[in-house]
């Protein structure tokens, strides 16, 4: 009874014809996160661009499924972003936090995003030294603060249109940084897109929906 069942994860519509996923009120309270996950086909297989914190529900409690085609972008770029986590501040107030996987002037980092009150359309915190637990056991402490002409090229994952995990690859043109990158949600485009829910549960375990066609 304290377990989530995977197999109520599945669309529906609701009476304006929108996608919907439908849960009781216990199997709610034990969902944690809720994130939607978007793959862009480029012609020739799907960019993954991560997961975002991006849901909404309709007047019966349902989640409903945003599938407009939009993204986060950096100085107009479309990036890979992955939610990490959302807390409150003492008022109250929502602070959400995100990575960017990217090379800083060569160095692989995650660039973490904030998105609070003040900054309602996010502002890029700093970079992150993203070093492989395989070689090293340090743990990243502190940001780098980006400067102007620093050189980002932002990196995503790529699948083949079977779902086969290809590598990890450029995402984009490298930018210089001149001045505060602009952080923005962007339309990406009239390209075929699929989009699927990752939900956590209280014991962070992950489980997904069914892909929607966008």
């Amino acid at each position: 009874e304290h377990h989530f069942d995977a197999e109520s994860l599945y669309w529906v519509e609701n009476e304006e014809g929108e996608p919907v996923i439908s849960l009781s009120e216990d199997q709610w309270g034990l969902i944690q996160n809720a994130d939607r996950n978007l793959f862009y086909d480029d012609g020739e297989g799907y960019v993954d661009l991560g997961l975002d914190n991006t849901f909404s529900f309709d007047a019966d409690g349902n989640l409903v499924a945003d599938t407009e085609k939009t993204w986060i972008h950096i100085d107009g770029q479309p990036v890979a972003y992955y939610h990490l986590e959302t807390i409150e501040d003492e008022d109250g107030n929502d602070i959400t936090r995100g990575r960017v996987p990217a090379l800083l002037n060569g160095q692989r980092v995650n660039l973490i995003l904030i998105f609070d009150q003040k900054n309602p359309s996010g502002i890029i915190e700093g970079a992150q030294p993203d070093y492989d637990a395989n070689e090293t056991e340090t743990i990243a402490r502190g940001l780098l603060e980006l400067k102007d002409g620093d050189q980002i090229d932002f990196l995503c994952d790529y699948y083949s249109y079977n779902g086969e995990f290809n590598d990890s690859f450029l995402l984009g043109e490298t930018m210089t940084v001149s001045g505060t990158p602009e952080v923005s949600d962007k339309y990406l485009g009239e390209d075929a897109a699929l989009i699927l829910y990752r939900f956590t549960d209280i014991y962070q375990q992950h489980y997904w929906t069914q892909i929607l066609q966008a």
